[in-house]
């Protein structure tokens, strides 16, 4: 049978009934017997044998039917859980819980979610293989059924609510209070900023004038100092303003330890009409989702061409967010600005040509500073330098292969008496980090030589193609297509122009090629 080896373990200990008996049997002849300190010593040659690497032993000596009331048991559980260990070691599978149904459950979903293996010295237990579901199938059959039965009664509980008009969300939506029996009604405070949004969605306005509308007044949202256009949309979607309670939209699985969200067909949903006082009566809430719908939200319009180059390339440097076009008709030139709030007063922007222009003269110096004899004379420099950094790993291997043997000696001391069993996990910690920090720089090693070769090969394909790219940048005056050229050789472009920098071509403009 395969055994894997050099995993990161957590032992545990547990005396069983037959343990004790035996103990009791052994203190009445005179005899001294310590199951506890015989099943470590086993487990401890295992660990040696296969290369683990011990991070804590968790010696149970509280004696306990159940999970709560084992504290070693939920340490453990807690450490599975996080993804700290990737094997417990144990003497059988019966010592981590012989509780009740609700034990063998917890068990399951913490080995099972996480991954982490179980062993003794006969068998694996690994959550990954099918043969997993027959170790613990039986044994958690009926608590899982329990979870289910509880499951349902809890979202039964929660339709029964939602079909009584009563609000079950972890927090009542902006705009609404919720009271001791689960009603909403509209919160003095913010009801009006709702309503506002929704009247200067119908008069035109779009999400960010509307976001910038708000920050201006003052107003603040739940979760955040400044309103996004994404929290605008989610609010004039919501049928909850027009007083209405709508529940299963989404649901939510677990897997791996993170949530999914995932759409529900509208025939199972629970709606309840007229559950509450509207925020909005149905006439605004039509005419601002009609408008809402209507806009055009990507950079080019129906029915009209592209007028930016650079759009969905260039991001503002501050906050990350992508530089909006602004057309100038009574002004001789178009400009590019950061739209985002915060950045006002803190980011300032310039004429559109003047930024294309700067964009373009950095794509120049890229070419001109990978010539091909600078080409030629980083291979140079390049081939150099990866050969002492495969000597370097050649050197940090043979230091691992020193660690290996001191690491198995601290066994031999633990066997012969000279190291007592915290002396001996001191010492492995120490060396296993000293694996570790070997290891992580090994692999940085093979990374940059990886690198290092991979933009050298790039290099020499990506120049080529920026020299094409500005031939033919410069050829057309398709504005899509100069975005298209542009987008081709870049991932992105960032913008930055503090607010004292007073010339119109005083910005920086950082290129990220697609090397």
């Amino acid at each position: 049978m395969y055994r894997p080896t050099g995993l990161d373990i957590d032992i545990y200990l547990r005396k069983s009934r037959k343990d004790i008996e035996e103990e009791r049997s052994a203190t009445e002849q005179g005899l001294d017997y310590d199951t506890l300190s015989k099943h470590r010593n086993q487990l401890l040659s295992i660990a040696n044998k296969e290369n683990h690497n011990i991070l804590e032993i968790h010696d149970e000596i509280v004696s306990g039917e159940f999970i709560s009331e084992r504290p070693k048991i939920q340490e453990l559980l807690r450490r599975v859980e996080s993804g700290i260990v990737e094997a417990v070691l144990v003497m059988d599978l019966d010592r981590l819980g012989r509780g009740d149904m609700l034990d063998q459950g917890l068990l399951d979903r913490a080995f099972r979610y996480s991954g982490t293996k179980i062993l003794t010295p006969t068998e694996i237990y690994d959550p990954n293989e099918e043969s997993w579901e027959l170790v613990f199938g039986v044994k958690s059959l009926v608590a899982r059924q329990e979870l289910k039965a509880i499951t349902r009664r809890l979202q039964g509980g929660r339709r029964n609510s939602v079909s009584e008009g009563k609000s079950v969300s972890k927090k009542p939506p902006y705009g609404y209070l919720r009271d001791e029996n689960l009603k909403l009604y509209p919160d003095p405070d913010t009801a009006w900023v709702v309503k506002k949004m929704f009247e200067m969605m119908r008069d035109g306005y779009g999400r960010q004038a509307i976001s910038l509308e708000l920050d201006k007044l003052g107003v603040k949202p739940s979760f955040k100092d400044t309103w996004a256009p994404s929290t605008i949309t989610s609010i004039i979607k919501n049928e909850v303003y027009l007083g209405h309670i709508i529940w299963g939209k989404v649901r939510y699985q677990k897997r791996n330890g993170k949530y999914t969200r995932k759409k529900v067909d509208k025939d199972q949903w629970i709606i309840k009409e007229n559950a509450h006082e509207p925020i909005v009566p149905q006439e605004l809430w039509d005419a601002a989702n009609k408008a809402h719908t209507g806009r055009w939200r990507p950079s080019t319009v129906k029915g009209k061409s592209l007028s930016n180059p650079l759009a969905g390339i260039l991001q503002c440097e501050v906050c990350g967010y992508t530089m909006l076009y602004q057309p100038r008709k009574d002004r001789p030139s178009d400009i590019i600005r950061c739209a985002h709030s915060p950045c006002k007063g803190v980011q300032k922007g310039a004429a559109l040509n003047l930024v294309e222009e700067k964009v373009l003269q950095g794509l120049q110096e890229i070419v001109q500073k990978f010539s091909i004899a600078e080409i030629k004379n980083d291979k140079e420099q390049s081939t150099s330098v990866i050969p002492i950094r495969q000597k370097a790993i050649q050197k940090k291997e043979k230091e691992l292969g020193e660690l290996a043997i001191q690491k198995n000696n601290l066994h031999t001391f633990l066997e012969r008496g000279i190291y007592d069993v915290d002396t001996f996990m001191e010492r492995q910690q120490v060396v296993v980090s000293e694996i570790r920090k070997l290891e992580d720089e090994i692999e940085e090693l093979k990374k940059d030589i990886l690198k290092e070769e991979m933009y050298l090969k790039n290099i020499n394909d990506y120049v080529p193609k920026v020299k094409s790219v500005l031939e033919s940048y410069r050829q057309t005056d398709d504005v899509e297509k100069k975005n298209r050229l542009l987008k081709s050789i870049l991932e992105k472009a960032t913008y930055l122009r503090k607010k004292d920098w007073k010339k119109k071509d005083q910005f920086t403009i950082q290129l990220y090629p697609k090397i």
